[in-house]
């Protein structure tokens, strides 16, 4: 089982009995890999020995693009398979950030390279980033380090008011991004930004159906509050497609089935495309949680541009035979021209100066969160302006997938049904490239089927 701590502080006892030795503590978020639950406790690798953790204070971990991992050796050997004997890719100092993807065995499989590779996870300290808010630096200068230690390295200092954003906390530390880095400050040393518009974003904690309910963002747009979790919960593991449907699953599954049931589909269909489309996340944790975007500059062209044609082309350039490739931008008119998709915070960029220019035709030109719906289709699923479909798909991933549901055609949801994933993908994709889209949902669909043959909720 792998858990997070939900509680401030839990003790790690010598024995599974609440009157047992008290041997350690472990704090909010912290994550634990270990053998259970039994009897209503995990036991874990604890300080060289094992200790017991009562599972009522854990919950589990669903998602884990919200796992942050440091090293806590010297140095860590990168791997190219989960064994000691596996060759060695490159080694991590004490400190570094790592990305995992995957738990196997006593081994992380970590992003290393754009591609996968293995850590000991004894050598790692995870946590599980649960919530966020923006804060405000209350010192002259505030060392920014790589971990949670006064003697990590230093990544940078933070001057008095700085804006940042914590992402959670290790003790008496708070976790940061500093520069696209995720860095540590001592907490004592900041204070929350009230000024700041809200942004947490709750994971439930599965402990009881009330507890869950009470922690799912409410929505607009007439939608009512719905469940997201799922009550069976499915282990990440296999192939990169069978973690990308487990991951998916396990944090929006509830509704997915739901809505599925509504327009007579199987659920595995509907978790297929949202794979393919996000990688079934609606928000991006590494740039402040902020709603996945895709910036398109051929669409801009026809919302703006073409109106604009001699400042569009000073700041915007893509294929004109293919337009849906080689998207570049620049913020200066003879500045350098960059490629931006597939970096959130990139995409962010692009689409913050396209607003400058003109913000309802920057709206209309970007792709939406978890579904990834263009703006330009706003009053297909049901909203009055782009405007609209914009705040409700920021504020809640309910408000997302509710809006792929309604997004779906009679003829769409009949491909779906017959599971003609490439003629689906021609009507939600586009023509020019409906093979590959197709391809990549039938994958998806199919490595569902494998982890849950018969999905019930």
């Amino acid at each position: 089982m792998l858990g997070a701590v939900s509680t401030q502080v839990l003790n790690v006892r010598s024995l599974p009995q609440s009157t047992s030795l008290i041997i350690g503590q472990l704090t909010e978020g912290m994550v634990v890999c270990g053998d259970g639950p039994h009897h209503g406790w995990l036991q874990i690798s604890y300080a060289d020995t094992f200790g017991f953790v009562s599972t009522h204070y854990l919950q589990p971990v669903n998602d884990l693009a919200r796992l942050s991992g440091t090293v806590t050796a010297t140095t860590l050997n990168i791997r190219q398979s989960p064994s000691v004997s596996a060759k060695t890719l490159a080694s991590l100092a004490l400190g570094a950030s790592v990305k995992t993807l995957a738990v196997v065995n006593d081994w992380l499989e970590i992003e290393f390279n754009g591609k996968s590779a293995y850590v000991m996870a004894k050598f790692i300290d995870l946590v599980y980033v649960t919530s966020g808010y923006y804060a405000l630096v209350n010192v002259t200068a505030l060392n920014v380090r790589s971990a949670p230690y006064v003697t990590a390295s230093l990544f940078g200092q933070l001057s008095l008011d700085s804006r940042v954003w914590v992402e959670g906390k290790q003790l008496d530390w708070s976790q940061i991004r500093f520069n696209g880095n995720r860095g540590y400050v001592k907490s004592e040393y900041l204070h929350i930004d009230s000024q700041a518009a809200p942004q947490v974003t709750s994971i439930p904690s599965a402990l009881d159906e009330q507890t869950e309910a009470e922690r799912i963002p409410i929505v607009e747009h007439g939608q009512t509050l719905a469940r997201l979790t799922p009550k069976t919960i499915l282990t990440i593991s296999g192939s990169s497609e069978q973690r990308n449907a487990a991951a998916t699953w396990n944090r929006w599954g509830a509704l997915l089935q739901d809505l599925s049931d509504k327009k007579q589909l199987d659920v595995a269909c509907a978790l297929a495309v949202l794979c393919v489309e996000s990688s079934g996340k609606g928000f991006e944790q590494n740039n402040s949680d902020k709603m996945i975007i895709r910036f398109e500059n051929h669409k801009f062209w026809t919302f703006w541009g073409k109106n604009n044609a001699q400042q569009f082309r000073q700041h915007f350039q893509y294929n004109n035979d293919k337009v849906w490739t080689e998207h570049q931008w620049r913020s200066e008119p003879l500045g350098e021209w960059q490629s931006f998709h597939g970096n959130q915070s990139a995409e962010w960029q692009v689409f913050e100066f396209a607003c400058q220019l003109d913000s309802k035709a920057a709206m209309l030109s970007i792709s939406m969160g978890a579904p990834q719906i263009m703006g330009f289709h706003f009053e297909r699923i049901g909203y009055q302006s782009v405007e609209e479909m914009f705040k409700a798909f920021s504020t809640s991933i309910q408000g997302q997938i509710n809006g792929l549901f309604d997004f779906f055609s009679p003829t769409m949801l009949r491909y779906l049904q017959e599971m003609a994933f490439t003629d689906f993908a021609g009507m939600y994709n586009g023509k020019g490239q409906k093979q590959l889209y197709g391809n990549k949902i039938q994958q998806h669909y199919t490595a569902f089927k494998k982890l849950m043959p018969n999905q019930v909720d």
